[in-house]
């Protein structure tokens, strides 16, 4: 029988071993909130693996039972009723128990991994907006209720910021994407059908694919702008300067995706040392406008 700390322990390590543009859970969180946010990263983690990996190798059918079994024992664990051994789920009901956060989020989550699970390339910015509201808002909602301030008012900025994250992470991931058959990028209105499955097929960018990706850079400046108050309005400092951090990486992320376009189809860009030295800068710069705000 798997005890409590081996089940976050668990959570932890599975958060320490992957890559993300900002950090998750970082020092600066209280410890109990620590530990609930890399217990929502484990289980989303898994989902993703699962709509990603797991359906490369064993098909869509078995992907599907996958995630239809993630939503079972979720729900299960939101009602209290868990009693087995899986460090996760028992990582899970802990979670729910402590903190109160409804099952909703989740479901929403999985949904997206669904779609990701039975994918149809993107057509239209509001379908890539809609795919948004499952696969990243409920993240910035789970962190805002983790802290008692999830409203109305701070709904708009929060879902500004998770948006303007993951599209950041699709056109980052454009190469690994294209890889599997997969493109979040919408054409619509920009290029024909020959156009994508000649890039699909052999990466080949033509002067109106090209048109289609800087549209789709100017609407992630945009939804960067309108959640730039997050971390200058949102009451409690820590949280504050946790938001300033993953802001700050993921907007520097973006600016390093617009000088790739040129080769973003074929390399992946990734945060570097020298990266992570200009984020500590900004991030000192920052600092005292929040503490004014405190």
């Amino acid at each position: 029988m798997q005890s409590l700390q081996d089940a976050i322990k668990f959570c932890r390590n599975l958060a320490n071993s992957h890559y993300e543009n900002f950090p998750v859970a970082s020092f600066i969180l209280p410890s109990i909130i620590r530990e609930h946010v890399v217990i929502i990263y484990a289980f989303s983690r898994i989902a993703d693996d699962i709509a990603d990996e797991y359906v490369t190798n064993h098909g869509i059918e078995k992907s599907d039972h996958a995630l239809s079994i993630m939503h079972h024992f979720v729900s299960i664990c939101h009602k209290g009723e868990y009693s087995g051994s899986n460090p996760l789920w028992i990582a899970m009901g802990y979670m729910f128990n402590r903190t109160g956060i409804p099952l909703e989020p989740f479901e929403r989550l999985l949904e997206a991994f669904m779609q990701d699970v039975h994918f149809k390339n993107m057509e239209s910015m509001n379908e890539v907006y809609v795919y948004c509201v499952n696969s990243a808002d409920p993240i910035g909602e789970l962190m805002l209720r983790l802290h008692g301030i999830w409203d109305s008012k701070n709904k708009d900025v929060s879902d500004a910021l998770c948006t303007a994250l993951q599209m950041t992470n699709f056109l980052q991931d454009v190469s690994i994407d294209r890889m599997k058959g997969r493109l979040y990028i919408p054409l619509q209105g920009y290029v024909e059908d020959k156009d994508v499955e000649n890039y699909l097929a052999n990466g080949k960018i033509t002067p109106n694919f090209s048109k289609a990706m800087n549209a789709f850079v100017r609407e992630t400046e945009a939804k960067f702008t309108a959640s730039k108050a997050i971390f200058l309005t949102l009451p409690g400092f820590r949280l504050r300067c946790e938001l300033m951090i993953i802001y700050l990486s993921g907007y520097r992320m973006f600016n390093k995706v617009k000088k790739y376009l040129p080769i973003i189809h074929s390399k992946r860009p990734a945060l570097e040392f020298f990266d992570y030295c200009i984020l500590a800068f900004q991030f000192i710069i920052y600092v005292p406008t929040i503490i004014i705000k405190r």
